[in-house]
């Protein structure tokens, strides 16, 4: 190499300029002078300053500056939301399947983006504890601007099923007594959809938690009835492409889980003298299916909150929890109607163990609070709603205060009394119920979307 010493020589020998015979331990030079032989056989190197050619240096562009808009600001809050994997805080549980791609459609409809905002502030103030004073503000300008989309006709029903799912979630956040008129609003405009023909504009997978929103609301709000139009949403022709998660030893789906029974229980509950013999058979496969799911959700639970748990192993527990406690839920409206027509005869005894199911299954999600265990609150209310025994009110009553500290202007016991009002005003008994008459006789929240 050009500029790189080849000698190899002692210190002494290149000190003098003089051959070295690179002798080990010493050089013949070095032995016979009787000196030290230092350096014999090392390779040297020679190091030269650089001077770079001024010609060939290209100056760099000054960094770019960073985005400062309203809505990349947005766009980021959510990206950092979706990338949270703790299945405590994970939205989407939440919500369909479109909470993932809600990012890239920022910035399509104002009122698309509006509900967005508000449901990342009223996450960040309630699922993450940290408060934020626009939350509010955010929300109510997002409900200005769903009842605007909501009247004008050019605006795409879809959109606006969207816009009021997402206001949904946030809803369920910042005042849950209000999130069932959201419910009323979704049941109008999938409706809607179906009229005009535009169900395949909504992807398959989306379709079953809409449903499934739309059939809750319907089983204990009277002002949501499910027609002709509902059993179009559910066909068979669009259900097909859906995953059907539940299995009974891994044959065949749980019947009580499905769309179409969950349906038509709200169809026989509205009727329960003329439907009777449909109510006892329904409540016969709840009592053969609970069994089954409850098993697989003791199983999962010790392997779900161990430290070696995986996040598919909490997600499995969580999706059989939640479907646990969808046949919890079931039962809790099904068994006080057969007692008030006195054929459950076992109602007593079956009353304490699905309360007790219900308390169990509370307790056992409490470690995946809140998104995690979004759907307990729901369980409760209707437990309560259905109970007679003062006592057991009490027991419930302590998990509804406990869960009501994960939401803002929550008030789970309000909305459990409104509920089995709503049971009354039904028929769905035939005598006076245990309850505070006072609170009882409160009307229901008016409607804050229209």
């Amino acid at each position: 190499m050009v500029g790189v010493p080849s000698s190899r020589g002692c210190d002494g020998c290149r000190k003098q300029r003089k051959k070295c015979d690179q002798g080990q331990p010493r050089c013949k030079r070095c032995t016979r002078l009787d000196i030290p032989c230092v350096g014999s056989g090392l390779k040297r190197w020679k190091f030269q300053a650089f001077q770079p050619d001024s010609s060939f240096i290209q100056p760099l562009d000054a960094p770019r500056r960073i985005p400062s808009s309203e809505t990349m600001f947005m766009t980021s809050a959510l990206i950092s939301i979706l990338e949270i994997d703790d299945e405590r805080h994970d939205i989407r549980f939440c919500g369909p399947h479109f909470i993932p791609e809600l990012p890239r459609r920022i910035g399509s409809n104002p009122a698309f983006d509006a509900s967005i905002s508000a449901m990342v502030a009223s996450y960040n103030s309630v699922a993450l504890r940290k408060p934020q004073q626009n939350a509010l503000a955010l929300y109510g300008n997002a409900l200005s601007a769903l009842r605007a989309s909501l009247q004008d006709p050019k605006q795409s029903v879809v959109l606006k099923m969207e816009t009021v799912i997402v206001m949904f979630i946030c809803q369920m956040w910042i005042d849950h007594k209000y999130a069932e008129k959201h419910r009323e609003v979704m049941a109008h405009l999938l409706e809607e959809i179906i009229s005009q023909g535009k169900l395949s504009k909504i992807d398959p997978r989306n379709i079953r938690p809409i449903c499934m929103a739309v059939i809750y609301g319907s089983l204990t709000n009277p002002k949501i009835e499910l027609g002709s139009w509902f059993w179009d949403a559910i066909s068979k022709e669009v259900m097909s492409a859906r995953p059907r998660p539940y299995r009974s030893g891994g044959q065949a789906s749980l019947v009580t889980l499905e769309l179409g029974t969950m349906a038509d229980l709200s169809m026989f509950l509205r009727d329960p003298e003329r439907y009777l013999y449909q109510l006892k058979c329904h409540y016969n496969i709840l009592s053969l299916e609970r069994p089954v799911i409850r098993r697989l959700v003791e199983q999962l639970e010790p392997v779900s909150k161990s430290s070696e748990a995986t996040l598919a192993t909490k997600k499995a527990f969580i999706a059989y929890a939640a479907a646990y406690g969808g046949l919890l839920s079931q039962t809790a409206l099904v068994s006080p109607v057969l007692e008030a027509f006195d054929v459950h005869s076992a109602y007593v005894s079956d009353s304490h163990q699905f309360c007790d199911e219900a308390v169990k299954i509370a307790h056992q999600c409490r470690y995946f609070r809140p998104c995690g265990a979004a759907w307990v609150p729901e369980l409760l209310k209707l437990t309560w709603a259905s109970l007679k025994d003062a006592y057991r009110h009490r027991e419930i009553e302590e998990l509804i205060a406990e869960y009501e500290e994960d939401v803002d202007g929550g008030n789970y016991l309000e909305e459990a009394r409104d509920i089995r009002n709503r049971f009354d005003r039904m028929g769905w008994s035939d005598e006076p119920r245990f309850m505070d008459g006072k609170k009882g006789s409160e009307k229901p929240p008016e409607c804050v979307i229209l």
